[in-house]
């Protein structure tokens, strides 16, 4: 199991006024085992996360996607589902969280899990956040 970053994990994300912000990942998987980690992106502590959409290819027989978050500094509460559950994606498609609002105590990851088989393609993030400050 691997954890890898993604290029969009060095964006910087806005932490401003405005209530609501989006924050984009975007990976390529290139026969990423199943259970190997992608970090997308990176929230600061105090965001609340309203809502999440996932946009990906067709990434490969018996793959599916999760998407959570962890902790940057190591600390417990994080979890690998916590945005959107494995979904499928075997064909390409949009998923989006029917999860309540998170919010963050510290500054996180965004990530986004493979299940099932490697998967192979682009994978697209976009999370609507509210920073609210820590």
């Amino acid at each position: 199991m691997a954890t890898l970053n993604a290029p969009s994990l060095l964006d910087t994300q806005y932490s401003g006024d405005c209530p609501l912000a989006p924050a984009h990942g975007k990976y390529t998987f290139a026969a990423t085992p199943s259970a190997d980690k992608v970090r997308l992106v990176k929230l600061f502590a105090g965001s609340k996360i309203h809502d999440v959409k996932a946009v990906n290819a067709a990434l490969g027989a018996s793959t599916t996607i999760s998407l959570g978050y962890e902790y940057v500094n190591g600390e417990a509460g994080g979890s690998a589902t916590a945005l959107l559950p494995a979904t499928s994606t075997v064909s390409a498609g949009a998923n989006r969280s029917a999860a309540a609002p998170v919010e963050l105590e510290y500054d996180a990851y965004i990530t986004a899990t493979v299940g099932g088989g490697a998967a192979t393609g682009d994978l697209n993030v976009v999370v609507f956040y509210e920073f609210q400050g820590k």
